[in-house]
């Protein structure tokens, strides 16, 4: 590699890894806010089982209303998860563990934790979909839950662009073969 190439190089990883910087602060800052809204919500439901006159701030009036969706069948083991079952617990606690799990992959910036961490967001999204779905079904506009489903979008879109930045920085540290994009050369003519 000649000198001018490797300064190219070189600067060329120094601003992947600038944008690797923000995209991981915008990941992180996604989290805080996500774990903020599910601790909220696991709060606000587990008090109002304690005490039944509770009103939430987030209860605003009858059509929206948290209290409405996290009290419902739904409110628990989306709906799905049977009650008998170690795994029926409040979608807020799955909410938590979500963005704890994420903020610990995105530590290190590393491809392998990078796709874990796409397919989780992605996860989360369908799971934002089907909650949507249970929000229109309950006839209720609940400002925690859409606020979630908002944050989960914005870490899909933040993780797919992580992935992309590390596998910029691979095709300049090792070669575009490691990246998983074929590359084409055009055929010297003589």
């Amino acid at each position: 590699m000649t000198t001018s190439n490797s300064v190219a190089a070189r600067q060329s990883l120094i601003n992947i890894s600038k944008k690797l910087d923000k995209v991981n602060a915008g990941i992180i800052t996604s989290c805080i806010v996500g774990m903020s809204l599910s601790y909220y919500a696991y709060i606000v439901e587990t008090t109002k089982e304690k005490d039944h006159n509770y009103m939430a701030m987030c209860d605003i009036s009858e059509r929206v209303s948290c209290t409405k969706a996290f009290m419902s069948e739904y409110g628990k083991g989306f709906g799905l998860i049977p009650k008998s079952s170690i795994f029926y617990l409040p979608n807020s606690i799955y909410g938590l563990v979500f963005y704890g799990i994420v903020f610990a992959l995105n530590i290190f910036n590393k491809y392998g934790l990078a796709v874990i961490t796409i397919v989780l967001t992605a996860s989360s999204n369908l799971s934002s979909i089907y909650l949507a779905w249970i929000l229109w079904k309950l006839n209720d506009i609940c400002i925690i839950c859409i606020s979630t489903y908002i944050v989960n979008l914005i870490l899909v879109i933040l993780s797919y662009n992580k992935l992309s930045y590390i596998r910029q920085q691979l095709s300049v540290t090792v070669g575009p073969k490691t990246t998983g994009y074929k590359t084409t050369h055009k055929k010297k003519r003589h």
